[in-house]
């Protein structure tokens, strides 16, 4: 993005004044960054255009005066001085270059208060910063971007039934009961796989492109357990073969393709677990009731594995359709396929996945392999 000259910081100050009063400078700021205004960026108490300025330079120095200007421009669109000014000096702002994942950010299941709600906003470097160890938060949020190309809405005819991500050219993971609730339809034939649904600066919304399924490839898959159909889903535990996860390939190579420049990728499947601590963060980036792209982000989640290691449970609060997600570190380190909330929802204590390091075990004993990218 380009920078502001001191002609335009003025000018745009002068006319920003003009239509904006400090209560719509606090709430703009604040839905345009993730961060408010007087904690953040300018001192109380001084007069609106110097106080306008001020901000103006805060935001350049963070890089993300096109986030606040955009929203601008969307919200006076009757103010034609303010409208062709931001035109005129910061062309950028009015077409949508970042695109925007929704933030939940919680402590043990519970809300943040005065947490950013934009996962690329400045404001979330409150929210990683102390558990971040080796990675800066630009690198953070970059690796971030990689993976919101990679995961996808999965829908049946263009009804939602919940998350899936890339693990290969071709090939995508979601849990098997997401794919049983289209089989058992009979509309197997009719799922597909969203990507690129997220929602713009502007508050509208980005379509994606569906790619459809490959049937005539055999999916692997494995089934959850019975006793994960009833109140009770650890009477007995689930076996290591009851995994609740379906492999699937698709008609194209959407991982191959380029996106804003560089290839979309995948996401790779490890071999080998990572310790998961009582209280760990976890992150877990979903399509939340069919809505545009989300980020839960819980800094207090882990609970614990089950009694024979075959789930993770943790805090973090998710929405039907939220099944088929992939759960991560704080680092992006994939640790787990989401799959399961608690039964008891008059008072639910925990969310599920599947370590991810059994479900590859299993891909590779059963033959598919090869489906997984690099």
């Amino acid at each position: 993005m380009g920078k502001l000259s001191g002609e335009a910081v003025a000018g745009l100050a002068r006319s920003l004044s003009k239509t904006l009063d400090f209560a719509d400078l606090e709430s703009y700021v604040y839905a345009s960054t993730g961060d408010q205004l007087y904690d953040e960026f300018v001192a109380k108490d001084q007069p609106k255009r110097p106080m306008i300025e001020e901000l103006l330079k805060a935001l350049e120095r963070l890089d993300v005066t096109g986030n606040f200007l955009a929203y601008v421009y969307v919200n006076r669109p009757g103010n034609k001085e303010v409208r062709q000014e931001i035109l005129e000096y910061f062309p950028e702002a009015v077409a949508p270059l970042e695109k925007k994942i929704d933030l939940s950010a919680q402590t043990a299941g519970a809300p943040q208060a005065n947490a950013a709600r934009n996962a690329v906003a400045p404001g979330l470097q409150r929210n990683v910063r102390p558990y971040l160890k080796q990675l800066d938060v630009r690198i953070w949020q970059e690796k971030l971007l990689q993976i919101e190309r990679r995961v996808f809405l999965v829908e049946m005819a263009g009804t939602p039934l919940g998350t899936g991500f890339l693990v290969g050219a071709d090939a995508v993971l979601t849990n098997w009961h997401v794919f049983e609730a289209a089989k058992s339809a009979g509309k197997a034939d009719k799922l597909g796989c969203r990507f690129d649904f997220v929602r713009l600066p502007n508050n509208t919304t980005q379509p994606g492109q569906v790619i459809g399924v490959d049937l005539a490839a055999e999916p692997d898959t494995s089934h959850y357990s019975d006793a994960e159909k009833t109140a009770a889903p650890e009477n007995p535990p689930p076996t290591p073969e009851q995994l609740d996860y379906c492999l699937l390939r698709l008609t194209k190579r959407v991982g191959e393709e380029m996106v804003d420049g560089v290839a979309r990728g995948w996401i790779t499947l490890p071999k080998q677990g990572l310790p998961l601590p009582a209280d760990a963060p976890i992150l877990i980036v979903q399509h939340p009731k069919g809505e545009p792209m989300k980020l839960a982000l819980d800094t207090q989640a882990v609970i614990g594995l089950n009694a024979n290691g075959t789930r993770v449970r943790y805090r973090t609060n998710t929405d039907p359709g939220s099944s088929g997600s992939p759960v991560f570190t704080m680092d992006w380190d994939l640790v787990a396929l989401h799959h399961l909330g608690d039964p008891d929802w008059h008072n639910p204590g925990f969310n599920q996945g599947v370590p991810i390091e059994l479900i590859r075990q299993r891909i590779e004993q059963k033959g598919f392999a090869n489906a997984l990218g690099a």
